[in-house]
């Protein structure tokens, strides 16, 4: 079989002259067939070479082996602007040695991998792979279109686990889309950053997803100043869960099947399950109130009702839940409105939660990052749609 190897090779305007096996990679020296430029200062043709050197460099794989091309790297000069001009070759980072596609398969692969990772399985400087990964993801970012989001949501993530040091991301909740992770969790830092935003941008933004963090309101009131604020009904519903198993505790109603059983939805369970129940909820008076509480949030929440209609059924909630959840309760009479406002779009921030999931999978994968910088271009060119 004839192998063309310029046709295999798919690069313009060069010739294979010859090429052979070196210790373990191959070398395959290139040959322009162009015979001159035109000169980029008078636009004069040139044809004659004033010197040619040449350099190695490193291209994609074949077979499993590493492939370096020798390059000719032609120096013309200009008798017309008496200049000296070196060809340019679109295809090939003369300052790495790397073709611009071998660069384009390590930055790939860093997505997917660690950068440790990417330099051991090829056989490269870690600082040379770090180099391609910030080189590509900043051109990256740069070209992301975020569109006009109209709801969005703020959230948090700890940056290493159990240590704090968290930062704040901001999602599209349309698009899944992580936009931007910002190196804070305190509002005025999360205000000069998200002011980077046009404000043509901010302006289209209509309702906001977040927890019941009390920074998140005044980001929203300073940045998407006519959006609503939306408190996730997760997080609504998470705080009474957690109160429902402080009370279970405090009754040494211990084990993992107490817990799943006075958690779960009520009507998801079997009839077994019912007579456990209700065997759980005799023990104590003030649990079966608190059980209650938190089946009556879910109906509200699943009911088909206008934010208006909400803030009655959450104000006559209220009434009963301040006597046995009381902290919880005045903390959900601070957020009434936020809470009330997810009965106009069923907004939530189930968007983020799994994209937080998928950022600790990153972090964890990543064995941590030397800096925010770093971290912040692995997740946006990751999770940006």
């Amino acid at each position: 079989m004839n192998l063309n190897l310029e046709n295999f090779l798919n690069l313009p305007k060069i010739k294979v002259l010859g090429g052979g096996q070196v210790s373990d990679f191959c070398v395959l020296q290139l040959h322009f067939t162009n015979e001159g430029i035109n000169c980029p200062h008078c636009e004069k043709y040139l044809d004659v070479v004033h010197q040619t050197r040449y350099i190695l460099v490193r291209d994609l794989p074949i077979c499993g082996m590493d492939v370096y091309l020798k390059v000719p790297r032609r120096r013309f000069y200009c008798r017309h602007c008496q200049k000296y001009t070196t060809e340019q070759v679109t295809w090939l980072d003369p300052k790495q040695l790397f073709t611009n596609r071998f660069k384009e398969y390590i930055y790939t692969r860093v997505k997917e991998l660690t950068v440790e990772q990417v330099r051991r399985s090829e056989d490269l400087g870690s600082k040379k792979v770090q180099r391609i990964f910030d080189e590509l993801s900043q051109v990256e970012i740069e070209n992301q279109d975020w569109g006009m989001p109209k709801r969005l949501s703020l959230d948090e993530f700890s940056r290493r686990k159990g240590q704090g040091n968290f930062a704040t991301i901001l999602t599209d909740l349309d698009t899944n889309s992580l936009l931007e992770v910002i190196d804070s969790h305190k509002s005025d830092d999360i205000i000069i950053a998200l002011k980077r935003i046009p404000q043509e941008m901010r302006d289209q933004v209509e309702e906001v997803s977040v927890d019941m963090w009390g920074g998140f309101p005044r980001v929203i009131k300073e940045i998407f100043s006519n959006a609503k604020t939306v408190i996730d009904r997760f997080h609504v519903q998470k705080l009474i869960n957690k109160n429902l198993n402080q009370i279970r505790l405090k009754l040494e109603l211990k084990g993992l099947k107490n817990k799943n059983l006075l958690m779960t939805t009520q009507s998801k369970l079997n009839a077994l399950e019912e007579l456990e129940l209700e065997l759980i909820l005799q023990t104590s008076p003030i649990l079966r109130i608190a059980h209650e509480l938190k089946e009556d949030i879910l109906k509200i929440y699943n009911s088909n009702i206008t934010p208006s209609q909400a803030i009655k059924k959450m104000k006559t909630w209220l009434t009963s839940a301040r006597i046995i959840l009381g902290d919880a309760a005045q903390t959900l009479s601070i957020h009434l409105e936020g809470i009330c406002n997810y009965f106009k779009n069923r907004t939530t921030s189930g968007v983020t939660e799994g994209l937080n999931t998928r950022i600790k999978l990153i972090l964890r994968q990543s064995y941590g990052f030397k800096n925010f910088d770093m971290m912040r271009a692995k997740l946006l060119v990751c999770l940006f749609k």
